[in-house]
């Protein structure tokens, strides 16, 4: 299953998969360069990223075969870029993207650890 996160998130480091147009410094992970945005900073950075993805994959098996091409080298996959509130994030972008096209979830990463309640 392929899911979302960021990269300071808990999430597998083994799973995560680079889909920023610069990596951080330190990540010598795997990288998915078609799902990074053209341009991070523009304006309307979401409209900017539904029209790479629209330009990138135009049909339904570009996109797939360029999943399974991530999936065949990181089973399991989770998307990663910088932010940690998805809703600000290209990540969320793709995902509805992948929905849309291919009918697949893809899913935010959770911790399936429980949180500690709180004694307050």
């Amino acid at each position: 299953m392929i899911q979302t996160s960021y990269f300071s998130s808990k999430a597998p480091r083994g799973r995560k998969v680079c889909i920023a147009k610069w990596p951080p410094r330190y990540w010598h992970g795997p990288r998915a360069p078609k799902l990074a945005p053209s341009d991070p900073k523009a304006i309307d950075w979401a409209a900017a990223y539904r029209r790479d993805l629209e330009n990138r994959f135009p049909t339904e098996s570009s996109l797939r075969l360029y999943l399974q091409e991530i999936e065949r080298e990181t089973p399991d996959p989770i998307l990663c870029c910088y932010e940690s509130n998805p809703d600000e994030c290209h990540r969320r972008v793709l995902a509805v993207y992948i929905r849309e096209m291919l009918n697949w979830d893809v899913p935010e990463w959770r911790s399936k650890e429980p949180e500690q309640a709180s004694l307050l």
